[in-house]
């Protein structure tokens, strides 16, 4: 499933960037507080591996 999300994730980190660039607000920092609201909501659990590459992203 996480593979079918890919491309979508992609193309909204895209448009973020953009949108960010348009508006003249720091990328970095707006990415960073969007990964802190995501990370901060209830039963979120992000568990990251670089061996082999595996990602686990569960919001209940």
């Amino acid at each position: 499933m996480a593979l079918v999300l890919l491309p979508v994730v992609v193309l909204v980190v895209l448009a973020a960037i953009v949108a960010c660039v348009v508006f003249r607000i720091g990328v970095v920092r707006a990415l960073g507080a969007g990964w802190r609201v995501i990370s901060a909501l209830p039963g979120a659990r992000f568990d990251i591996e670089q061996g082999r590459t595996a990602v686990l992203v569960a919001i209940r």
